[in-house]
């Protein structure tokens, strides 16, 4: 079945006007999309070896408190240690001179015990006997009876105290043995806690340069991706401030005027609510920040699209993370509405305020069901909602 030449015609009629153009946003959109998926990849690597390191930091405070609790135990028990030390030398102190006290008290009975065999009682006998009175006499009697006892008392005494220094000497010993078998156990432990702590922070250290190495690289990236950024909004400048024909200055700036007096007044383009603002948006999950020249309004699939003021059909293109869209010309002012799905316009065409241009994104353009909507001002970017009417 042949096709008849005028649907030929009408075909190419309606296909886009600048194909090279058009080829060079498509290459660009690649390679934007290349790059934002490398970044995308990079922050979840820098965003996992910053949770490891924080693990890890928090895994080395643990165990530098443990290592300053066992280092103080070391000092406690080394305190200890020359507190038991100290005691019982004096412990061996008070023996030795209890133990020479008892050893001249024991020759002392030892001498009274020979001259006692070789004399008997006679000279305890002489010196009672040689008393002057019957008091006399009693009152000698009574004095070595006391003295008999005093010393028995004191070598019982002297006695006692010996074997209680004793019995504390080998507590003495116990305690100080125990001690020095716990200090060995904690110097022991306090080695194995220094060398995890070694390998904690060998482990930090190469988490840290994994973590600096991520962030050299998507800031590299960023970096890229900010200038095709800008290649691509130098090509929108570019495409709106083409040579116009049909339209002088001052018909130019009244409707540059016109639009300035529109500024909160204008309808919203399509319905929905916005999902990413104007400016710099911050990632909820890295942080990071990238400049947004519009807004974004979840609107749903294939929803109209309506022109927000009048004015001239400047471009109609294809953009990376915008899909196609459309540029509308209002003297020194361009509204952009961006993802559509479907275009009732043409270059070139005249658009009235509120008329459909066309049909918001469907799950086949880059940003699904939304419509992307921005003004610019000379070739920059401004805020939409100034412009729009307050919902």
């Amino acid at each position: 079945m042949r096709i008849p030449a005028f649907l030929l015609v009408l075909v190419l009629l309606c296909l886009p006007a600048s194909r090279v153009g058009a080829q060079q946003l498509t290459d660009t959109e690649k390679k934007l999309q290349e790059l934002r998926q490398e970044i995308a990849e990079e922050e979840r690597l820098l965003e996992q070896a910053e949770n490891q390191e924080r693990r890890q930091q928090n895994r080395l405070a643990d165990l530098n408190r443990q290592l300053s609790l066992r280092e103080q135990l070391v000092r406690t028990y080394n305190v200890r240690i020359e507190q038991l030390i100290y005691e019982r030398d004096s412990l061996q102190t008070a023996m030795g001179g209890l133990n020479q006290q008892l050893e001249a008290l024991r020759r002392e009975y030892r001498d009274r015990a020979t001259h006692a065999y070789k004399y008997g009682r006679q000279h305890d006998a002489a010196l009672i006997l040689s008393a002057s009175s019957i008091n006399q006499m009693l009152v000698r009697v009574n004095y070595l009876r006391r003295f008999s006892q005093q010393r028995r008392d004191k070598l019982a005494g002297l006695q006692a105290t010996t074997s209680t220094l004793t019995e504390k000497r080998t507590e003495m010993q116990r305690r100080l043995a125990e001690t020095e078998v716990m200090l060995g156990s904690v110097d022991e432990e306090q080695g194995n806690l220094a060398s995890t702590l070694d390998a904690v922070r060998r482990e930090i250290r190469s988490i840290q340069q994994e973590k600096a190495v991520r962030t050299e690289a998507i800031s590299e990236k960023r970096t890229m991706e900010q200038e095709l950024v800008g290649q691509i909004r130098a090509l929108i400048t570019a495409n709106a401030e083409r040579p116009r024909t049909g339209n002088s200055d001052a018909a130019l700036a009244a409707l540059t005027a016109s639009f300035s007096e529109a500024r909160g007044l204008m309808p919203w383009p399509a319905q929905g609510r916005v999902t990413e603002p104007f400016g710099e948006i911050v990632h909820p999950e890295f942080g990071t920040r990238t400049p947004n020249p519009g807004i974004l309004i979840a609107s749903g699939a294939s929803v109209e699209v309506m022109a927000a003021f009048g004015g001239r059909v400047s471009t109609i293109d294809i953009i990376p993370d915008m899909g196609r869209f459309a540029v509308i010309e209002h003297g020194g002012f361009h509204t952009v509405y961006g993802n559509l799905s479907l275009f009732y316009v043409s270059e070139g065409d005249r658009v009235e305020v509120g008329q459909l241009i066309g049909r918001s994104g469907t799950d086949a353009e880059p940003r699904g069901e939304t419509v992307f909507f921005a003004v610019f001002k000379d070739g920059v970017p401004v805020d939409p909602l100034d412009w729009l009417v307050r919902r």
